[in-house]
Parts: structure tokens; sequence; C-alpha cells
């Protein structure tokens, strides 16, 4: 018999620094990893399709899914006691990824973003990407058939032939992945991850790129805080109060509007008609009438709101006030615009798998808001990969994808010292919002902007110092993209001397060949809306990714209406930056820094280009 091979993380030799930082970093964890609602994902109910087998899947020894680190091997996870098995009658949804010709996927994207090419800007439909880049039927069938035979519930694959959907017990996922699934607690907090690596028969290792489901130890939470200004009371006839509505200098949907250019964009009809944002949210609600009580104060029709749910259904509410700051400012800002919400019920990387396939597979939107992630290293490089693999479909869509960049600086594992971005801002194919502190004249004229952080602010998230997410990547697979170039993207960096690390405690280097983030900025701070009957002032990445994605519906609209295609992803972002010309599309931050990073000329770490100039980019783009 031949042995089982499983790809694992490789930790540094240990030394008695790196001892000692590692009992640093498990000791600060411990200490701070409070307030994690860790729940496994559950996948939506779909009819189980008739199998007729036809494929006979030899029997040859498994092999593990393709490289990657595997979440045990954290610093922080190291010296975890060996957990509880979970109980095998257990039943767990697991969403396998199947694999894509990633390589003739990427050969096309690059023709569709480079100007000349004859394919420049020609998006594709979800058919057309399916035809020509998913498995086809057998590959699907063979995958499938070697499920039900192991034991498990399969579903549908989904219109792009991006993932299915099964169910199982631990006891069948255990057998047949060759790995043990074991509960664990962390400060009061529980969650499961596997053993090893998931290994498979060959024929299917080479169709399947991840499984994901195995671990609820990464959760994706929200990038903002707030703070209460007041409450909104009823007039006399029923009015509603606007009289905090931009109290202590917050930041107003008008403020915001004339900083960036939307009012020039208002005054040639552009207000989003036709048009549609996308908003993502987990296990995270809204009521309608604080919408409606922001809509009022900010003089703008009430929005039309669209909500799909996505692997159950979120009830009503006021919730954690995220969802509420996400449609009030896009709706706000692109006042005609329809509102699509995909709500997940759970709070989850399988979830958020699952959003990013609905809103690829359905392409209904033209612009995607996401306000939440988690340090890059919580996930697996494979979960990683299959994210990335829905955004690289949606931009292939000419879906331009806004992600917050995160809220701790340069510190999303909330650890002092240890540098980490956030997921998915992380991968190649987001747009990595990030954030500033604005101030604005008399005549609601951008005064003032810079980095922002690091700023201290009530709450956990980030233990009181938050700052724009912000540096460079560790994902090995997450190479720098060709298109990540300009002045400024080759700044170097050496955390030595300020002993910042990397989550494998090396010193931190920038550039290091892999991604960096941000690539955009927006305000971040000091931004007043409506949420569970009060007037708060709030803040976060999570506020200026809805900003950029109000004002790419109106670009986006302006493009229409001179026949023009749409925006599109992120490296449309960076050929208007490297662009010779006027006016500029982005206002250049060079002041301010996020505990690490400091905003210098061109592109950084902190604010990407800039703050945006939408008026401009329509321009640039005509």
């Amino acid at each position: 018999m031949k042995k089982v091979s499983r790809l694992r993380a490789i930790a540094p030799a240990p030394t008695v620094t790196s001892l000692l930082l590692t009992w640093l970093t498990i000791i600060i964890v411990l200490s701070l990893l409070g307030g994690c609602d860790l729940l496994a994902g559950q996948g939506a109910a779909q009819q189980r399709p008739s199998l007729t087998p036809t494929v006979t899947i030899p029997r040859q020894a498994p092999r593990p899914l393709p490289p990657g680190h595997q979440i045990l091997d954290l610093p922080s996870l190291r010296q975890l006691s060996a957990g509880q098995p979970l109980p095998a009658n257990l039943t767990l949804s697991l969403t396998f990824t199947l694999i894509y010709n990633h390589d003739a996927l990427d050969r096309t994207l690059q023709q569709i973003y480079t100007p000349g090419s004859p394919l420049y800007e020609r998006y594709l439909t979800p058919q057309q990407i399916r035809q020509s880049f998913g498995p086809d039927e057998q590959q699907i069938t063979l995958v499938k058939q070697w499920l039900v035979d192991q034991g498990y519930q399969v579903g549908a694959v989904d219109p792009l032939a991006t993932q299915l959907e099964v169910t199982a017990t631990v006891a069948t996922i255990e057998r047949s992945l060759h790995l043990q699934l074991r509960e664990y607690e962390l400060n009061g907090n529980r969650f499961y991850l596997p053993t090893d690596l998931p290994s498979l028969p060959p024929q299917i290792a080479s169709l399947v790129q991840s499984i994901i489901g195995l671990s609820t130890f990464a959760i994706p939470r929200p990038w903002s805080f707030f703070e209460p200004l007041g409450s909104a009371l009823p007039g006399a006839k029923g009015a509603v109060d606007c009289s905090k509505y931009g109290a202590r200098q917050s930041l107003t949907r008008a403020q915001l509007a004339g900083a960036y250019q939307f009012t020039q964009l208002y005054q040639r009809g552009l207000q989003g008609q036709g048009l549609a944002i996308g908003i993502a949210e987990f296990n995270e609600p809204f009521d309608l009438r604080d919408i409606s009580t922001y809509a009022a104060c900010a003089g703008v029709p009430a929005p039309r709101i669209q909500v799909v749910d996505v692997q159950g259904h979120t009830p009503h509410g006021p919730g954690q006030g995220e969802a509420a700051l996400d449609i009030e400012l896009a709706a706000g800002l692109a006042p005609q615009a329809q509102i699509v919400v995909y709500q997940a019920s759970k709070a989850t990387i399988q979830a958020m798998l699952a959003v990013f396939q609905r809103v690829a597979a359905e392409h209904r939107v033209q612009v995607f808001s996401v306000s939440y992630g988690a340090a890059e290293d919580q996930l697996s490089t494979n979960e990683q990969a299959s994210l990335n693999q829905m955004l690289r479909i949606m931009a292939a869509e000419g879906i331009s994808v806004l992600i917050s960049s995160g809220d701790c600086g340069a510190f999303t594992e909330r650890i002092p010292n240890i540098a980490v971005v956030s997921a998915p801002a992380n991968a190649p194919f987001a747009i990595a919002v990030g954030g500033t502190t604005l101030t604005v004249d008399r005549q609601n004229r951008r005064q003032s902007e810079t980095g922002w952080g690091p700023a201290q602010h009530p709450g956990l998230v980030c233990m009181n110092n938050w700052g724009s997410g912000g540096g460079v990547s560790q994902t090995a697979l997450f190479k720098r993209p060709y298109w990540q170039v300009g002045p400024g993207v080759n700044t170097p960096y050496n955390g030595q001397a300020g002993h910042i690390l990397t989550p494998n405690l090396e010193p931190l280097q920038a550039p290091n060949g892999l991604r960096q983030v941000p690539d955009v900025a927006a305000a971040a701070d000091n931004i007043c809306i409506f949420w569970n009957g009060h007037w708060v002032r709030v803040g976060g990445t999570s506020a200026a990714a809805p900003i950029w994605a109000a004002g790419l519906a109106l670009v986006n609209q302006g493009l229409r209406q001179q026949h023009q295609p749409l925006f599109g992803g992120v490296p449309t972002l960076y050929r208007l930056a490297t662009q010779p010309g006027s006016p500029a599309p982005f206002s250049d931050i060079l002041r301010g820094n996020n505990g690490v990073y400091n905003a210098t000329p061109g592109w950084d770490y902190v604010t990407g280009w800039g703050s945006p100039n939408f008026l401009a980019l329509l321009q640039r783009m005509q």
C-alpha cells in the first residue's frame, strides 16, 4: 500500500527568539481573541440529482489537494490541546470547489483589460465563462459519483460549475478525506479544525480545488465601529427629527458627495438609474425604518432594496449596524440605483463563497461591495484560492468588487507587531479599499485628507487602535499581479528596525513579490448614519467600500449613456492611475500612517492610489 502523502506548512527551525515570540503570540491571542461567534456553515437544501454511475474509479492511494498551509500550523494555535472529536453522527455541510482552467482564464482576463487587444473590454457572460473555462460534464459526473459512493448527499452543481454543496456525517467525512475533525476552545470560543489536509483519489484531487467547511476558525467580520450621537424622535405629526444628523461635525451624505465629486455627476443627471449595487451581509439583518430615516434626513428618496437570501433566511431586525451602514451610504450616494442585499444567514468562509458564487452566477449587479474580512493566515491557502476564483470570474464579467481592507492598520490579527493583511481584500482580483480621515469646507469641498490611523475608538475588534488596513500578503499563491505597477508600488519597507514581524515570526519585508493592498481609499472616520433608532458616528473601511461602490455605479451609468463598456475590475484602476493626463482620477494622500506604513506620494500601503474623484474617473474613461 502506498503511503498517503499530505502537505504541511513547514515551521522555521526554532530559536530562543522565535520560541519566545511564539509564546508571546499565544498569550496575546488567548487574551484578545474574544467575542468571535464561530458558526459552521449549512448549505442550502437542493434537490439531489439522479446519478447513473458511468465511470469506474480505480482504487489508488489518495493524494492531498493542491499545496496550502494548514491552519493548525499558525503560531497562535500550535500549542492548543488535542481537542475533542466531533460526534461521528453529526451532519455537516461542505462545499467542494471545482478546478477551472485558470491559466486560460487569466490570459483572457489580461486581454480584456489591455487596451488594443481584440478582447479589450469585451466582458464575458456566466455561460461563456463556464463553457470556456469550467469543468466538463464528465468531470463533474466523476466528482459527483465519487461523493455519492462515499455516502455524501450531493446537491446540483451551481450554474457556473464552480462548486458542489454536499452534506455528510462526520464519520463519512473523516473516512473519505483521511483526516479527523476535532473541536477546540480558545478563550471561551469553540471551533473545529481538521487534524490534517484532506486527501482524495488522484482522479478526484485533480478536479477539486478545495473543500470548504472543514474549519470554523476563520469568520468574516465587519470592519466598522459605532459611537452614539443621539436619538431621532418623531415630530408632532410623525415627521422625523433630523436635528442630530451631522452632529459633532460628523460627515453627512452631502459632504461626502461634495468631497468626491458625486455632486457634479448628479448635475449631469447621473444618480444610478438603471444600475444595481450588490451588498454582502453575513448574519447581519437591517431595519427598513433605519434606512428610511436616514434617507429622509439626507434628502434622498427611500431606496429600492431587494434581499437575496443565501444559505438560509436572516430574520429582520437592527442587527449590529453593518448592514445599515452599507445600505445607507450606497443608497444615499447613488439614490436611484437598486440595492441588492445578498444576505447569508451565517458568518463563515463557506457562506462568503456562496454569496460570491451567487453574485457571479446571477450577473445582475455591476458593482459589489463587501465590508467583511478576516486575517489572511486564518484561511487556508485553498480557501483563499476559491474566493479569488470567484473574484476572477466577476472581473471577467465586468463586475467591480470593492472589499474593505480592514480596520486594524497593518495588524489584522490584533496582535502588536505581527503584520497581517485582511482576506479576501488580499486577493489579486479584489479592489481593496483602505481608509482616510476627511474634512470638508462650508461648501462641502474636500479640505484635507490623511491616511486613517492610528486612531483611538472604543471596541475590542482592533483593541482600541484603529487604522486603514494595508501591507503585503504572505499568501505565496498571490503573486503581485502584472497590473500592480506604478510610482510607489516598489517603495521598500524593512520591519526589522521596528521589530515588525509576519505571522511566521520573520521580519516584515515589503515589497515581497506578492499582492500589495490597498488599491484605493475613501473616508473611513467620523461618518453619520442612522441605526437602531439613533444617530451614530461610524467609521472603518466598511464605510469606504460602499462609498466607492456608489461612485462606480454612477461612473457606469455615465459610460452606458455613451454606449461604452462597464468600468470593470481592479486592472482598470491601475491603468488610469499610471496614465498621463488630467484631471487626476485620484487625490494622492501624502500624510498619515496605519501604525507601520506611511502615506507617501503615488501608491502606498495606507491609501493605495488615494481617494476618488469620480467625475475625473468618468472623464478619463470616456
